[in-house]
């Protein structure tokens, strides 16, 4: 039976076996693979290897599993898909040498704050006008002629 490594953004790695039960991936400490991000369900989705395939498989969650920009409720994994739960991304890869799964944490992506400046008020001692041409028809009202 293979391992699936997950590596953390932090360059932590925690070797898991992929025995007869799937590998819980959410936010409870409990999870076998415990991701922190209030996005993620606490028992979100899971990994299994059955018929010398890695599947991925939703588990109800609030947000979805996403491999590859594709909402997906169960499939089965190739080396290099992304896997999004919440804003976390995970990157999918197969060791070919020892067929084990590596589950690869990508650090978020956290903007910088923002702020956000409103125009300043015209100045009362400068008015900005914009000259009007009467048009070539005549003017803007019949029966009143321009001065």
């Amino acid at each position: 039976m293979p391992l699936l490594l997950h590596r953390r953004p932090d360059s932590t790695e925690k070797s898991l076996d992929l025995g007869n039960k799937p590998l819980i991936i959410g936010r409870l400490p409990e999870s076998e693979i415990s991701v922190r991000d209030s996005f993620i369900s606490r028992v979100h989705c899971h990994v299994s290897y059955v018929n010398n395939q890695f599947t991925l498989k939703d588990l109800g969650s609030t947000n979805g599993t996403y491999r590859n920009g594709a909402r997906v409720f169960e499939c089965t994994l190739a080396t290099g898909d992304k896997i999004q739960l919440g804003n976390t991304t995970l990157v999918f890869e197969i060791d070919t040498k020892t067929g084990n799964a590596i589950l690869r944490q990508v650090p978020q992506m956290v903007a910088p704050p923002t702020t956000v400046k409103s125009p300043a008020p015209p100045r009362p001692d400068r008015q900005i006008t914009t000259p009007v041409k009467e048009s070539s028809l005549g003017p803007a009202h019949p029966g009143i002629t321009p001065k």
